[in-house]
């Protein structure tokens, strides 16, 4: 049975200073699928979305829904006609209750024009069971977890009859279980004939739930497959236009001597850390929630600085007490947070790059000609994807965000770079090129520290391993030993290898 065609965009072009962001991209959408939209950062993904529910008006092109031409002057006005968008950042009000927040601004009346509250708790309860959800309508949104504010999310949307209802990065904040319930919810959204986009750079998810994807490169629509008769190579290719042989092009092999050498660093939930790096060396780290691998990081880096313990630079003692000793010391530290932590973003591309320089040489005055040749030098060599050096940080994709904040350390050519969740957020392609960077940094001699949650890369970029469960290294691991379940067992405390 040939399903019914619900919106079609036809031609549509949207640019920016400097940047054509869509050039005549064309999709239609069909009553009851999930319609997959697959791109690096930068291919026009988030910008195809804002067109389509009124953020930004597209100056060429139509959009056609339900056989008829429309526009979407505003949000609302995308929102009114069926339109709905759970964005990464939810929006909700914290001090209000499920109900309040499913319900917001069509509050149900009694007959004297009052607050209905039995209608509005039964409303939104009726609302969630279309989704298997049980919570509490009389709850707090501040109480629930991150999975129960996105599926009030979209029960909100389904309450407001959605026609179209776009996911944005919807499991990025998820566990396994929490994703699985997520694909189940999209499953009998899918019976109801309500049309769901599902943008992700989680391929994997696609094949889970998507019945076709659509896929974007530079602006442009290249090509649209149904899921079933693709695969993971084809739709890596398609997005990067070209086919990456080697996801993780490690090379390296030549390591120093010790540059670094950590003994019983404690600090509030880290206890009796110790280990060593060689110079070329990538050390990588793992832990599960909680594990304390994410604060190791900054610890090191004096954010806050350790307790107890000694750290070792070139054989030297060092006491770094903050992030200005640390730097001072031969340290650079990538946050997992690049958007908060990393960057400024309203600066431009110029003024992050030379942000550390700036802060180790102590110079109190600004050297024009100088940050200029910086911003050049990096934005060729990384291949940062920037309009100019002008443009502000903000308005860069993810992946080039996290290029600038390596640059800005890069320039002050660190001994040891700490990198938090190096490719959190970034796409298949961009997380290649961060791995030939790193590999690149390892061969001039800087040594990489790489705290990561996926297992993949740990596996394949570390040339040794340390594994963290509750606060503490539960065993360390060499390249040839290492393997998933082995790491895993070790993150949940189930093996103590002392292998260095």
């Amino acid at each position: 049975m040939e399903k019914r065609l619900v919106f079609k965009a036809e031609n549509i072009c949207k640019s920016f200073p400097g940047v054509k962001a869509l050039d005549n991209v064309s999709f239609e959408l069909y009553e009851g699928e999930v319609f997959a939209i697959l791109g690096e950062n930068g291919a026009g993904k988030s910008t195809f979305i804002k067109v389509m529910s009124g953020v930004y008006q597209a100056e060429e092109g139509t959009l056609h829904m339900d056989g008829k031409h429309v526009r979407f002057p505003t949000p609302r006005s995308a929102f009114d006609a069926g339109i709905c968008v759970v964005h990464q950042e939810f929006s909700y009000v914290a001090e209000l209750t499920v109900a309040e927040n499913i319900m917001m601004s069509n509050h149900p009346r009694n007959k004297y024009g009052f607050v209905s509250w039995s209608k509005m708790y039964q409303g939104s309860i009726d609302a969630m069971k279309k989704i298997d959800l049980e919570i509490d309508p009389k709850m707090k949104m501040a109480y629930c977890s991150v999975a129960q504010k996105q599926q009030i999310e979209i029960a909100k949307s389904l309450y407001w009859n959605a026609k179209i209802l776009i996911l944005d990065e919807p499991t990025s904040a998820l566990n396994n279980v929490e994703t699985e319930n997520l694909m189940n919810c999209l499953d009998a959204i899918k019976k109801s004939g309500t049309v769901v986009i599902y943008i992700t750079h989680k391929i994997e998810e696609l094949f889970r739930i998507s019945d076709r994807v659509g896929v974007l490169r530079d602006g442009q629509h290249v090509k649209t497959l149904n899921t079933a008769e693709t695969n993971k190579d084809e739709l890596i290719s398609l997005m990067v236009g070209r086919t990456i042989h080697d996801m993780y092009p490690k090379q390296n092999s030549t390591f120093g001597d010790v540059v670094m050498k950590v003994e019983n660093l404690s600090s509030r939930n880290l206890k009796d850390i110790s280990f060593e790096i060689r110079r070329g060396e990538i050390l990588g780290v793992y832990g599960l929630m909680g594990s304390g691998h994410s604060e190791l990081g900054a610890m090191l880096f004096g954010n806050p600085p350790p307790t107890e313990g000694n750290i070792f630079i070139d054989g030297e003692i060092v006491r770094i007490k903050n992030p200005s000793q640390a730097l001072l010391s031969g340290l650079a530290y990538v946050p997992s947070e690049r958007k908060i932590e990393g960057l400024v973003l309203s600066l431009t591309v110029l003024q992050n790059i030379v942000t550390a320089f700036y802060q180790k040489a102590k110079k109190h005055f600004l050297d024009l000609p100088y940050e200029k040749e910086a911003a050049k030098k990096w934005i060729d060599r990384i291949r940062i994807r920037t309009p100019s050096y002008e443009t502000p940080a903000s308005s860069l994709s993810g992946g080039n965000q996290q290029k600038v904040v390596l640059a800005k350390w890069m320039e002050i050519n660190p001994k040891v770079l700490i990198m938090n969740e190096p490719t959190r957020g970034i796409d298949v392609g961009s997380k290649s090129e961060i791995y030939q960077l790193l590999d690149s940094f390892c061969s001039q001699g800087i040594s990489v520290i790489m705290i990561t949650s996926e297992m993949a890369e740990l596996l394949a970029m570390s040339d040794k391993v340390i594994v963290m469960h509750d606060g503490r290294i539960s065993s360390h691991f060499v390249q040839g030993e290492l393997s998933q379940i082995k790491v895993v067992s070790a993150a949940i405390g189930e093996v103590n290898n002392e292998t260095a």
